[in-house]
């Protein structure tokens, strides 16, 4: 199980903590997520967490948040459209197309 952590802005109050915590539970593969309203930080564990930023920035957009990774945090690698191994040479072959 891997861990990353994002920075969310626009977090205000604990309906916000609630907000984000359940927009980052729906994303495919993710086991936990605990949410800190003093830091705006996003802690998320689960399966390929680390690969999975570009999912977790859209899921919180789509719930109303602007996030990027947290100082410190790995950084999201670029996907081609389609995901992880589209239209590379992984394709197909599973596992993720940075190596």
């Amino acid at each position: 199980m891997e861990t990353t952590e994002l920075k969310v802005n626009g977090m205000t109050c604990g309906s916000c903590v609630a907000s984000v915590t359940k927009a980052l539970k729906r994303v495919p593969g993710v086991q936990e997520v605990e949410v800190n309203l003093g830091s705006g930080i996003a802690r998320i564990s689960g399966e390929h967490a680390a690969n999975q930023v570009p999912a977790f920035v859209a899921a919180l957009g789509d719930a109303g948040y602007e996030a990027g990774p947290a100082t410190g945090a790995p950084a999201a690698h670029p996907h081609p459209t389609g995901g992880c191994g589209a239209g590379s040479a992984t394709k197909g072959r599973g596992g993720c197309c940075c190596g």
